[in-house]
């Protein structure tokens, strides 16, 4: 499936980014994602960081979809500031290289890929840091 695909970033109307390469969604200004204080949701930008992930590995490894599963084993989530206006997404891996974590999945059927990831507001200012460990198993 799709990473924009899937109902809840439908609903958070995630969208590619084309203006900036080193970014990956980009998610506009919505009431419907702001909690009580008008800032957007710990929850809005926590899917937003985890859709990011996603989208990272479907990238990196999108010649090795078919034969791995990928699942969500962690999540560490570090809020820096509130966030408003239009928020932007990137990813990068963070424990191995690429070619490091396709060894291991070849060796032993399994590994976890560390995917850092950033959001920051419409100023660069960074609002979220977190690292997301996905655990990807060779079928």
């Amino acid at each position: 499936m799709e990473t924009l695909e899937i109902p809840l970033n439908k609903h958070l109307q995630l969208k590619k980014t084309k203006s900036n390469i080193d970014c990956i969604f980009s998610m506009l200004p919505d009431e419907r994602h702001l909690n009580h204080l008008g800032t957007v949701h710990a929850s809005a930008l926590y899917a937003m960081a985890e859709a990011t992930s996603g989208e990272f590995l479907l990238n990196e490894f999108k010649e090795n979809l078919h034969e791995v599963i990928p699942v969500v084993r962690n999540a560490e989530i570090k809020f820096s500031k509130p966030a408003n206006g239009e928020i932007k997404s990137k990813a990068s891996l963070l424990n191995s290289s690429r070619s490091d974590v396709l060894k291991e999945l070849n060796d032993k059927k399994r590994t976890i890929a560390k995917v850092r990831i950033c959001l920051f507001n419409e100023k660069d200012e960074k609002v979220l840091h977190s690292v997301f460990d996905w655990f990807i198993l060779k079928k």
